[in-house]
């Protein structure tokens, strides 16, 4: 873990800082607990070279339902690492704005890459509360898939990894961008809200402007 938080650190001089569109959808999620103004983004990620495999999951959260349905086990790679305030993307994963068109237009893939990575960053600048530090974010990933989650009745945002954090945040990003009504988008309204006061409800982008993947499944009460 060493060895790759030096690797990384070597990479810092090239950066960029957040997009006033970045900003301005991260505001909608983390509000003034993320200090934006920190963050910087890197497009290189060598933790892109080591591969992972995983079982299929089930396409029951918004997360695997925009994209087409998984079989057996599944090849992976590591898309984005954070350390500290930086949040390094592999070249195939980054762009110079993730939000180009905010809000008048959004491609989710990248809006809930981005708030993924953001909550890493999060968890990181409020670790007096989170306990984030790198190297116990990195030990999840022993784990046949430390992403994936239940939302089980009563259960509190901090009863989560930080894996699964981000992911609870990514899939929010989704759920109130194509269900905004949805029983399961309520649901991690309640769950996250709590933790995040300024936390708004509803996208800022008009639903027929929320680009999707290619090959999507059915998106039909997708967070009913």
């Amino acid at each position: 873990m060493l060895r790759i938080a030096l690797v990384l650190l070597t990479l810092t001089a090239c950066s960029r800082p957040l997009t006033d569109a970045e900003r301005a959808f991260a505001g909608t999620i983390h509000g003034p607990s993320l200090d934006a103004s920190a963050v910087r983004i890197h497009g290189r990620n060598p933790l892109y070279l080591l591969r992972h495999s995983r079982d299929a999951r089930p396409p029951v959260a918004c997360r695997e339902r925009i994209r087409p349905p998984e079989t057996g086990r599944v090849q992976t790679r590591i898309a984005a690492t954070v350390l500290y305030n930086r949040a390094f993307f592999a070249k195939p994963f980054f762009l110079d704005d993730y939000l180009s068109a905010y809000p008048s237009r959004m491609s989710l893939p990248d809006a809930m890459l981005l708030a993924h990575e953001l909550t890493h960053v999060w968890q990181w600048q409020n670790a007096e509360k989170t306990g984030y530090t790198p190297f116990k974010a990195a030990t999840e990933h022993v784990e046949d898939d430390p992403y994936l989650f239940d939302l089980p009745d009563g259960a509190a945002f901090a009863d989560y990894g930080y894996e699964q954090q981000g992911g609870l945040v990514e899939e929010f990003v989704c759920c109130r961008a194509l269900d905004p009504d949805g029983a399961r988008t309520a649901k991690l309204y309640g769950l996250l809200s709590p933790v995040f006061p300024a936390l708004e409800r509803r996208s800022r982008v008009p639903a027929d402007e929320v680009l999707l993947p290619q090959g999507h499944g059915n998106l039909s009460d997708i967070c009913g």
